[in-house]
């Protein structure tokens, strides 16, 4: 029986569900690599849905039935917002970590897509980590506690051929504002247990997160990343899917190999 490949644990970015990346979990497979996601629970959620909330949910009913019950190793794709709960919810999930604990499979490796990275830990939340305003495409619709998007074909999928942004547009929702205005959980990206197992792929063409946003951002964690490029903007599992397949691919087969 052939090696097991690790788990793609696709993590959805604000406002996304995992039929926005159904094409690219399909290219995944292609190449042999299992792929598991799920609807993070603030994505349409006007209750008090907070990012330690998602982070919890991520862990409990995502990483860990992967790990624990299919007994699978765990790469994490984090797209945007989703880095925030997904880092978090890797925190002690690490090959070493879970060895000693006589567990034979763990996180094996991180990948953030655009995302972003406060370290959490502080009582800071997403608005106040940068600077306390919310990027020009949110509003916040504060009597229904959600961030509404008015346009998002322009920031999120404008490298989108027209006939497919209109229909993701669509079928994204609105984001629970809880979880952009509760604190962040802390970080795992720099932790010793994910050193050299943390990688970054910059969008070139963002709108939405621009490049000079991201480098920042990167700048700002004093870790070490694996950091790559694609020529597109904030979507490119729907716009580039093929692109982007290749360089997640590229970067598991040096996460199996350490």
């Amino acid at each position: 029986m052939a090696a097991k490949r690790p788990f793609f644990v696709i993590v959805p970015g604000a406002s996304q569900n995992p039929a926005h990346y159904g094409y690219l979990s399909h290219l995944l497979q292609l190449k042999g690599y299992p792929v598991f996601s799920a609807l993070l629970p603030s994505v349409g959620a006007a209750g008090k849905v907070s990012a330690e909330d998602d982070a919890a949910y991520v862990r409990d009913k995502m990483l860990l039935p992967v790990l624990d019950y299919e007994e699978n190793d765990v790469i994490i794709l984090m797209h945007s917002y989703s880095s925030v709960p997904g880092s978090a919810a890797a925190t002690g999930l690490g090959k070493k970590e879970r060895a000693a604990q006589g567990k034979k499979t763990g996180v094996i490796g991180q990948i953030y897509l655009a995302a972003l990275l406060p370290k959490g830990g502080d009582g800071k939340d997403i608005v106040s980590a940068f600077g306390g305003h919310y990027p020009p495409h949110i509003r916040p619709d504060v009597p229904a506690n959600l961030l509404r998007c008015d346009d998002r074909i322009g920031p999120l999928y404008q490298d989108v051929s027209k006939d497919l942004a209109n229909v993701v547009a669509v079928s994204a929702m609105a984001q629970g504002m809880t979880s952009f205005t509760s604190p962040c959980p802390r970080a795992s990206w720099d932790s010793d247990e994910y050193k050299g197992r943390v990688a970054f792929i910059r969008t070139l063409k963002d709108a939405a997160v621009p490049l000079p946003a991201q480098q920042m951002m990167l700048d700002g964690t004093g870790a070490e990343w694996i950091v790559k490029d694609i020529e597109s903007g904030h979507s490119p599992q729907i716009s580039q899917p093929e692109k982007l397949t290749a360089l997640l691919v590229e970067i598991a087969n040096g996460f199996e190999v350490l």
